[in-house]
C-alpha cells in the first residue's frame, strides 16, 4: 500500500506551488497520481478554484486547497454515485 506523507518545505510562506512543489510537499505522491487527482479536482466545482492554469503549461495548485480535497476524498471514499 502507498504511503504518503505530508512534509513541509523549509521556509514555505507560499500558498500556491506548480506539481514538483506539491510532490515535494507530500512526500510519496507520484506526478501520475497528482494528475488524476487534479483532473478530479476541476471537475468538482467545490474545488476548481484551488487549481489555476494560466497557459497550457503552467499550473498553480493552492497547497490547503488541496490538502482540503484530499479530506474530503477520503470522507466520501464509499460514497455512492448515481
Amino acid at each position: 500500500m502507498l504511503q504518503i506523507k505530508y512534509v513541509p518545505v523549509e521556509n514555505a510562506v507560499a500558498e500556491w506551488g506548480n506539481k514538483d512543489a506539491v510532490c515535494k510537499r507530500f512526500e510519496g505522491l507520484r506526478p501520475k497520481t497528482l494528475d488524476a487527482l487534479l483532473v478530479e479536482m476541476r471537475k468538482n466545482p467545490k474545488f476548481s478554484n484551488f487549481v489555476i492554469n494560466p497557459s497550457h503549461k503552467i499550473v498553480w495548485i493552492n497547497f490547503e486547497g488541496f490538502l482540503s480535497y484530499l479530506k474530503y476524498r477520503q470522507n466520501h471514499r464509499y460514497d455512492i454515485r448515481g
